[in-house]
């Protein structure tokens, strides 16, 4: 029911609907992107320490260079680990919604 401009006082109009942009917000883009940032740079450095100090050294008692050398590597699975998730989520999130097309 089109309503004029200038309704009566007390007239209820229903919103407006904003299309959503393609792809998701900019705003939630934004925050992801955050959130990985951070996570790239604490997952391989707590890995990195945790692996070294409580796995390698601690429990299968090496060397503090063979554990450094062994933690080094987990903690670039880590980083790699972050970043495919990363990019899995931010692949799916610029996707179209090509199912909801397809049903109607």
């Amino acid at each position: 029911f089109p309503l004029s401009p200038r309704a009566p006082v007390g007239t209820v109009q229903p919103p407006e609907a904003h299309p959503r942009p393609e792809g998701g917000s900019l705003a939630t883009t934004f925050k992801i992107f955050l959130l990985f940032a951070g996570l790239m740079v604490k997952v391989p450095v707590g890995l990195y320490f945790s692996c070294k100090l409580l796995l390698f050294q601690s429990l299968l008692l090496m060397s503090p260079d063979d554990s450094g050398f062994y933690a080094t590597i987990v903690a670039v699975v880590g980083l790699h680990v972050v970043l495919a998730v990363f990019v899995f989520i931010v692949w799916k999130e610029g996707m179209p919604d090509w199912r909801e097309e397809k049903n109607e």
